[in-house]
Parts: C-alpha cells; structure tokens; sequence
C-alpha cells in the first residue's frame, strides 16, 4: 500500500453496545480485531440494501443466513469481543471495483485466520 488507511473505529460488534444504523447507507471494508489482532476482512458493498449496518448485523441476529460459512460462525460466535473497524467509501457502482480490489489486497498483506481462502 502506498498510502495509510483511514480505520474508523466503531466499537464492538455487539448488538447493544454498538449502533451500526448511522452506515446504513455506507459501503467499504471492514475488519474484524479480536485480542488485539486483524482476524478477518470483508467488505460492504449493497448500494441499496442497508451497507455496513446490514453486512455487520448479519453477525449478530439469530438468523443464520450470512453464517453459512465458517468466517460467518466465527464472527457470530466472537461478536461480544470483535472490534470493529471500516474504510468508508463514496456509494457509488464505480466503487464497488475498488471496495473488492482493496479487500483482496489487504487479505494479501495481513493474512487474517478467519478469512480461509486467499483472495485473487
């Protein structure tokens, strides 16, 4: 990376203890700290369908739609200690390309354990 990012802390990934509902309409990447340590990075790219509140709520409701994967179950069943961090970016279509291309690269560069398969 040639430049630093811009981490956004957010809090825990809790239900109570963190209201996502100001990134309703937010896309970007996140990344998941547990114990002081990057285990995972995703991102948020639904223009339409709720952005990083919907994405980082997935994990935490008793549906287990978004944990049909193992990363999925690791963050539902660590949410009460998972940090949570975003890169925000401007919601539009361009940027989706840029949201998957920098996700990969970080996955490249930090290797978090929760993230199973190597991007690209």
């Amino acid at each position: 990376m040639t430049e630093p990012l811009s981490w956004i802390p957010l809090g825990l990934l809790t239900e109570t203890s963190t209201d996502f509902s100001i990134y309703s309409k937010d896309i970007g990447i996140y990344r998941a700290i547990l114990n002081d340590k990057v285990v995972y990075i995703g991102k948020a790219t639904e223009l339409e369908n709720g952005g990083f509140r919907k994405r980082l709520r997935d994990y935490t409701r008793s549906s287990t739609s978004a944990r049909n994967y193992p990363a999925g179950e690791l963050m539902h069943s660590n949410r009460d200690n998972l940090h949570i961090e975003i890169i925000l970016f401007e919601r539009t279509l361009e940027n989706i390309p840029k949201i998957e291309a920098l996700e990969t690269q970080l996955i490249r560069e930090m290797k978090p354990i929760w993230n199973r398969q190597e991007k690209g």
